[in-house]
């Protein structure tokens, strides 16, 4: 086997481990602005939660039809820097720039002023910035390496570097956000270095990882490999009749809308029902650092027991593992809470870890059943999932803390609003296990393209 073939058929560990980098930049610039838009509206603008939800709910409709579109020009891209690398670069720059513009709303403007800034500064962050961003980044995963092992490992190092990511954003806003003075003075600080760490860890991965040639990505199957790329609308109806593209898309829709609610609803939960809103770190260290710790079984458990089985079962867990959180929340014990959460993040991470190398599989299934590719197209679910999904939860937290009678500006919070939040952010986190477990059982596209290779006599 000659050097350039063993090369495409495993990464590099420090190739893994800086496309990984990556991930750590897209949470500077989206899980902050998931995690801290609202309370920013609300609590330094003094604008309404709910309009706020529902001009990021609009947003969202934008969002989720960009997806599909920026996955069909990666598809029918060919530069010098591959399919997917050129956009994730171009767009690296102006994903870190309208991060710091969204948390920098002009003080004098008038109240609708400040609902059409939010709402068109989201929307380009969202709906074209990160779009480009996000779905180019989820596609390297498939264009750098044949080697399923590999899309494994990727998707791990992603979710320890986002853990890192998460976690920093998580301890140190609220006090970043004090120390430069607070109001808006604090989130212009803090929203300039977020930006600037954002651009620099998202450059990383440009310089990590390179596609493999278009000609190696072709040889698979025994397909008519002179067959046309389809359309834009051809593709579509291809992606419709994917029914594991559908169960992906639906997957991280559940996922990342729960991700949402938490995220958004974490800071008023830990400030009104914990009374300590530094916790919010404690909680987002039990959300992230077992994962961590399990990551590495990841593969040994998807090559033994396949990866659509693999990960139902880890949901099955997890959903058993929220128990703790939701009695320790209903009862004050933040102690059990932690437990649950901990318990339920050590159940998780085959998912975490196994995602990319299953749409990875999903986008072989439709070579396989239909002949074509279009793994742009087929990581816009990845991307649709994480932005529509968050942008949703996102929306929701602006709607259950008006439901709520939650007053931004009030220092003592009524009883009807504090309960809501808290039953909001314990159904946030255990709901989304018992519908993912679900899903998966239904979703065994790995089992199905091995029994299409070995009927059609195709070595992998």
């Amino acid at each position: 086997m000659s050097n350039q073939k063993q090369q495409e058929q495993s990464l590099s560990l420090i190739r893994k481990i800086g496309y990984g980098v990556g991930d750590a930049g897209s949470n500077f610039c989206w899980t902050f602005i998931a995690s801290f838009i609202m309370i920013y509206c609300t609590n330094t603008l003094g604008i309404s939660a709910a309009v706020v939800g529902t001009l990021l709910m609009l947003s969202k409709v934008l969002d989720g039809i960009t997806d599909v579109f920026m996955g069909r020009i990666i598809d029918a891209t060919h530069s010098k820097m591959g399919k997917a690398r050129f956009w994730y670069f171009v767009s690296s720059f102006p994903v870190a720039i309208f991060t710091f513009i969204l948390f920098n709303v002009p003080g004098s403007f008038t109240e609708n002023t400040k609902y059409a800034f939010i709402f068109i500064i989201y929307t380009l962050i969202g709906a074209v910035f990160y779009t480009m961003n996000n779905i180019a980044y989820s596609t390297l995963t498939a264009l750098c390496t044949k080697n399923p092992k590999d899309r494994v490992q990727m998707g791990s190092y992603r979710f320890v570097f986002a853990g890192v990511a998460i976690l920093f954003l998580s301890f140190c806003t609220s006090g970043l956000l004090e120390y430069f003075g607070g109001g808006q003075k604090g989130w212009r600080a803090v929203s300039f270095i977020y930006s600037i760490i954002c651009l620099v860890l998202l450059l990383v991965p440009v310089f990590a990882v390179h596609e493999l040639p278009e000609e190696a990505l072709r040889e698979t199957s025994g397909m008519d490999k002179g067959k046309d790329e389809p359309g834009f609308l051809q593709g579509i109806v291809l992606l419709l009749k994917n029914k594991y593209f559908l169960l992906i898309l639906a997957l991280h829709l559940v996922k990342y809308m729960g991700s949402g609610l938490t995220s958004g609803l974490g800071i008023y939960f830990a400030t009104y029902q914990l009374g300590n809103a530094s916790l919010l770190g404690t909680l987002s260290l039990a959300g992230i650092l077992p994962a961590a710790v399990a990551l590495p079984f990841v593969p040994v458990l998807t090559s033994r027991f396949g990866m659509s089985r693999t990960v139902m079962t880890s949901n099955i867990a997890g959903a058993l593992g929220c128990i703790p959180v939701v009695i320790g929340g209903l009862t004050g014990n933040f102690t059990m809470v932690f437990i649950g959460m901990v318990l339920r993040t050590i159940a998780s991470a085959p998912q975490t870890g196994a995602m990319t190398a299953i749409i990875a599989e999903t986008d072989e299934y439709l070579n396989l059943k239909f002949g074509y590719r279009l793994t742009g197209m087929i990581y816009s679910c990845s991307s649709v999932g994480v932005k529509v999904g968050t942008g949703l939860g996102t929306a929701l937290c602006g709607f259950i803390l008006d439901f709520g009678g939650f007053d931004g500006m009030a220092e003592i919070q009524t009883a009807r609003a504090l309960a809501t939040i808290n039953w909001s952010y314990l159904l946030a986190v255990i709901v989304p296990m018992v519908l993912a477990a679900v899903l998966f059982y239904f979703l065994r596209v790995e089992e199905e393209n091995k029994k299409m290779r070995a009927e059609m006599q195709i070595e992998k």
